[in-house]
């Protein structure tokens, strides 16, 4: 909303106020100021007058105007389009800096134009730094103050000027007007609002000749409806500033007339050619009467009829294009309730007009004479215009909102305690009416009928605050107990956050998606979904219709969205809840990687390219002591893939894909996306994925273990072993044999072949170390031997020599 301090005084005094003040005492009432500024006018810019204009002797396009500033006649050459003899103009003297011209900012000089001599410029709005009103100069008028010859433009009242924005609330549509905004100053700093004279002490001619109104049925509506004869239809400029500051000033006059109205009371106007709605079948006075029919049209919403539907109360305004002839006009002022118009609109999924649902739908003025009046007032006071006394009123009962309450209850809800003359003082000053009960405890408010907003005590209360000041309450220390913080939903938080932290650190990226997922989308991928009576009963969209039994599906979508955006190394992460076919909740950890670990950096020439084990390498690193156990060398594979939500192994690569598991118990998968779905979903072929059960309410400590000081010796051996043994089986049996010194066995190489039938050579890296000394050639040779026969007496291995 955006309004000036020149428009506040059509409705209150506000002469006597600073205006940062004022903007920090609306900010504080709830209407929060986002800009507020100074009119600045050029200096040696003066109000001019063009006495005569002839056309330039050497371009169609320009006039030489003889100009008058009072104190000399200055030759001024001019280009615009809208320029005549006997206009007021804003004339720019030499020196005078314009700041908005279409070369940027200019200095006025005497020049010479095709051969005649130009001693000043006519300026245009937006040249003075002011929003564009036409294509011409800028006209002045009686708007504007007094038009003294040579004056300084920044004298003028008009222009000397403040314009404020204030963000409002989508509840205070009665603060969608100059009006509202001056009704709230008026509370605020106890002012009286400025009252009119009633506009049938200035008209001549009985409506009642031209005019009927019949209304068929009840309708949910309140009308008011008056005639005006406009001779000469005028814009002044006040009106074209005020709407064109607002973005709302469009090239018909009538209309501009009626978005001024409703722009500075809040009552929504319309008007219809008084032409167009005569009945050819009624004569009155020699002369045909307009007939206008109010009724429900076919969604149940009261519109205006004539030959046919003119308008659609508070949702249309029908077609407006009245021109500039002598016309004489219906103006209508029309008030529906907002929760009426927002329900209907949403029911027949009516798109109405923008401006006017906007309005509509919050809550417009409800005081129709008061909109109605100031309308008529400025069409006479600008234009050419005669009003014709009396009016037409249709009324219907609106409810008055009454709210019982105490002062006791405002004052625990606002948490301060105001006497109840201060109370009753503000509620006043609001124009709530208060009325006592029989018991004098309680009374009654009654709200002002244009505040939509108000419905509960609640909303009383707030009010009151609200005009008190919310600066004026003073802070009390917070009563309560301190309660112990550190628990399960602290530690669950906590661990999260590290494992998070360690991902990062690997350049891992953390996404979060929707819980909910596609249930196609799951089933594509080989996914469970919820048993069918535990599905969603009303999903947010048709796509997103069920709670994911996974995190990979979404994941996979982001690489792909990563990728179409031209990302070739795309690491991500997410920790979040997935549920089971019994819709039980697990929380679950998902990796995807693709592209290349690094690019090529001097001096590495070649990019090092993801691949399986560096993959669980950095899952090993940031999640905790895991191994990794082939899928194909499970017994119990599929029951295991059923436990982690897989109907079967389509996601997974056939040769490239692990249980994971931690403490000897399975945890999830680890795999190479399978090359077919990384093809169906136009995927990098090389992409690792990870999704692993994660328990992160741990609240035991970290263990401290002791290290041996003395060196590591390392020794390889190549043996003969069935092709069908796992390594993590002889791992984990040569461990569990507890040979001294052996610290850790991992495999270095693996090598097939038909000679070897049935066996394949295993290369086995054996790491011993001591807690009491450096070993010796004789222990190492003794250890190694004990390995040896561990893996001839479990497996029947041979070494290989």
């Amino acid at each position: 909303m955006i309004f000036s301090k020149h428009l506040l005084s059509h409705f209150v005094d506000i002469s006597h106020l600073d205006i940062e003040q004022m903007c920090m005492r609306l900010s504080s009432m709830g209407l929060e100021v986002e800009s507020a500024y100074p009119l600045k006018m050029p200096q040696k810019v003066v109000v001019g007058k063009i006495l005569s204009l002839t056309p330039h002797p050497d371009a169609d396009k320009l006039n030489v105007c003889k100009v008058s500033i009072g104190s000399q006649e200055l030759q001024i050459v001019c280009g615009a389009n809208n320029v005549k003899a006997n206009q007021y103009v804003a004339v720019a003297l030499e020196g005078a800096v314009i700041p908005h011209t279409k070369s940027g900012e200019i200095v006025i000089k005497q020049t010479n134009l095709r051969g005649i001599e130009s001693c000043g410029m006519l300026c245009s709005s937006v040249e003075l730094g002011l929003p564009k009103i036409n294509d011409g100069i800028m006209v002045l008028d009686s708007t504007a103050g007094h038009l003294e010859l040579g004056v300084e433009l920044g004298n003028l009242p008009l222009f000397n000027d403040y314009v404020i924005e204030v963000g409002i609330t989508p509840n205070r549509g009665d603060c969608l007007s100059v009006l509202g905004i001056a009704r709230e100053l008026a509370t605020s700093y106890d002012l009286r609002l400025k009252h009119e004279v009633d506009m049938d002490n200035v008209v001549t001619l009985g409506l009642g000749r031209v005019l009927q109104i019949l209304c068929d049925e009840k309708i949910e509506a309140h009308l008011l409806y008056r005639v005006v004869e406009v001779k000469q239809a005028y814009l002044p400029l006040d009106i074209a500033l005020c709407l064109a500051r607002n973005g709302s000033l469009v090239d018909d006059i009538m209309c501009n007339f009626l978005e001024y109205g409703t722009y500075m009371t809040g009552v929504i106007l319309n008007a219809y050619k008084l032409y167009d709605c005569e009945n050819k079948d009624i004569v009155l006075d020699n002369g045909l009467v307009a007939q206008l029919r109010i009724k429900k049209d076919e969604n149940g919403l009261g519109a205006v009829f004539a030959h046919q539907k003119l308008s659609i109360i508070g949702v249309s305004y029908g077609e407006r294009h009245f021109g500039t002839r002598s016309e004489i006009y219906i103006i209508e002022a029309s008030y529906v309730n907002p929760t009426l118009i927002a329900k209907s609109l949403y029911k027949h999924a009516i798109k109405g007009d923008v401006q006017l649902t906007y309005r509509s739908t919050r809550g417009s003025n409800p005081n129709l004479e008061q909109g109605i009046d100031f309308l008529c007032r400025k069409m006479v006071l600008v234009s050419d215009a005669l009003v014709y006394s009396g009016s037409h009123n249709i009324v219907q009962n609106i409810d008055e909102i009454t709210i019982k309450t105490t002062f006791k209850a405002i004052n625990q809800i606002i948490g301060i305690e105001l006497d109840k003359e201060e109370i009753a003082t503000i509620l006043k000053r609001l124009n709530f009416k208060l009325d006592a009960t029989c018991d004098e405890n309680f009374f009654m408010v009654t709200v002002p009928n244009y505040r939509h907003d108000i419905q509960s005590i609640q909303d009383v209360a707030e009010e009151v605050l609200r005009i008190y000041g919310i600066d004026n309450v003073s802070s009390v220390p917070l009563l309560c107990s301190q309660s112990h913080n550190i628990n399960n939903t602290y530690f669950t938080y906590k661990n999260t956050r590290k494992l998070a932290y360690g991902l990062i650190a690997y350049g891992f990226v953390e996404c979060i998606h929707y819980v909910f997922a596609s249930s196609q989308n799951l089933e594509r991928l080989g996914f469970v979904r919820l048993d069918e009576d535990l599905e969603l009963l009303n999903p947010i969209t048709n796509e997103l219709d069920t709670l994911r039994t996974s995190l990979l599906p979404a994941m996979l979508d982001s690489v792909k969205r990563n990728e179409n955006l031209g990302f070739k190394n795309i690491t991500l992460f997410e920790i979040g809840s997935v549920y089971s076919s019994k819709r039980e909740e697990k929380s679950k950890l998902a990796l995807v990687a693709s592209g290349c670990m690094q690019d090529e950096c001097y001096p590495h020439t070649k990019a090092v390219k993801w691949n399986l084990f560096a993959f669980g390498t950095i899952c090993q690193r940031c999640v905790g002591d895991l191994s990794f156990r082939n899928i194909r060398d499970e017994a119990n594979a599929k029951e295991l893939l059923s436990h982690f939500c897989f109907t079967d192994e389509r996601l997974l690569h056939p040769y490239q894909s692990a249980f994971v598991y931690q403490k000897d118990k399975p945890i999830g998968i680890i795999a190479k996306l399978h090359p077919q779905v990384a093809t169906n979903m136009d995927l990098s072929e090389e992409i690792f994925i990870c999704e692993i059960e994660i328990g992160m309410s741990d609240f035991s400590l970290p263990q401290a273990y002791e290290f041996s000081k003395y060196q590591k010796s390392t020794r390889d051996l190549t043996i003969l072993i069935d092709k069908d043994i796992p390594f993590y089986r002889v791992r984990q049996i040569l461990l569990e044999d507890q040979i001294a010194y052996v610290k850790n066995i991992y495999p270095i190489d693996v090598y097939y072949d038909k000679a070897l039938g049935e066996k394949m050579a295993l290369s086995i890296r054996i790491v011993l170390q001591s807690d009491e000394g450096t070993l010796q050639e004789m222990q190492l040779v003794q250890a190694v031997e004990s390995v040896l026969s561990v893996l001839v007496r479990e497996f029947d291995a041979v070494l290989r020599t």
